[in-house]
C-alpha cells in the first residue's frame, strides 16, 4: 500500500489545505460560516479534525465542502498530489479513479494484480447512474432551449426570417428533447426538476410529453435552468 492514506487522513490534510487557500481562513473563520449555515462545528473542533483526533459525520463532511466551497469529493482525495486512496483494505487507487466513481462517471475499480486497476460491478453501476445520467441530459437539454432562444431573439433583432425559422425549429427540437427527458424520469419513479413556465406551456401546447399534468413548473427570474 505503500504512502497510500485513508479518506480520513486525506480530509483532515484537506481540510486545513482549503482553509489556507481561502486567503488563510483561520479555524475559527470557518466555524463561523458553518454557524452562519446552520451547523455547530466549532474552532476547536476543527482542529481536532485537522490533526485527525475527531472524525466526521456526512452532515458534517457536506457542511466542512459547503463552507469551504469545494467538490465534497475534493475533502477526502488530494488530485494535485496524486496520492493513492485505501477505499478499503483491500482497493487502493489513484484518487482521479475514485474521484470518477464518486462522482458518477465509473464503475467501481479494483486493483489489477499486474498493475492498473480494472471494473468491477457494471450492471449494479449502470442501475445506480440512470437518475445521474437523466439529470446530465436535462442539463444538456435546457442548455439547448436556452440557446435557442437567444438566437430567436438575435434573428428577431435583425430580422433575418431563414435564421428566425432555423432557431425555432431548434427550439421546438431541444424542448421535445427535454419533455422526452422529463418523461424517461417520471417513467423511473424520479420527480422531475421544475422548469420555467413558457416551457412546460409550450411542451404541453406542442404535445411533446407523455405526462403533461406531472411536468412541474419553476420560475426563477427570466432564466432557463
Amino acid at each position: 500500500m505503500g504512502d497510500a492514506k485513508r479518506p480520513s487522513e486525506v480530509l483532515a490534510e484537506q481540510v486545513r489545505e482549503w482553509r489556507r487557500r481561502r486567503d488563510n481562513m483561520s479555524a475559527q473563520g470557518l466555524a463561523n460560516r458553518i454557524a452562519e449555515m446552520g451547523g455547530t462545528l466549532s474552532r476547536v473542533a476543527i482542529s481536532k479534525i485537522e490533526n485527525g483526533d475527531r472524525g466526521v459525520s456526512v452532515d458534517e463532511w457536506l457542511q466542512l465542502a459547503h463552507a469551504l466551497a469545494v467538490p465534497p469529493p475534493l475533502l477526502f482525495l488530494d488530485l494535485e498530489s496524486g496520492t493513492d486512496v485505501e477505499v478499503a483494505p483491500g482497493v487502493v487507487l489513484h484518487p482521479w479513479l475514485v474521484w470518477e466513481w464518486a462522482t458518477g462517471q465509473h464503475p467501481p475499480l479494483v486493483p489489477a494484480a499486474e498493475g492498473g486497476a480494472y471494473v468491477t460491478r457494471v450492471e449494479e453501476f449502470a442501475r445506480a447512474q440512470t437518475a445521474i445520467n437523466l439529470y446530465r441530459s436535462e442539463a444538456r437539454a435546457a442548455t439547448a432551449i436556452n440557446n435557442a432562444e437567444s438566437a430567436i431573439r438575435g434573428a428577431e433583432y435583425v430580422d433575418d426570417a431563414d435564421q428566425l425559422r432555423a432557431a425555432r425549429t431548434a427550439h421546438v427540437d431541444a424542448l421535445r428533447e427535454l419533455a422526452r427527458v422529463l418523461d424517461l424520469m417520471i417513467e423511473h419513479g424520479m420527480t422531475p426538476p421544475g422548469k420555467p413556465a413558457r416551457w412546460v406551456e409550450a411542451i404541453r401546447s406542442l404535445g411533446l410529453s407523455k405526462h403533461p399534468d406531472r411536468l412541474v413548473v419553476h420560475e426563477v427570474g427570466d432564466g432557463g435552468r
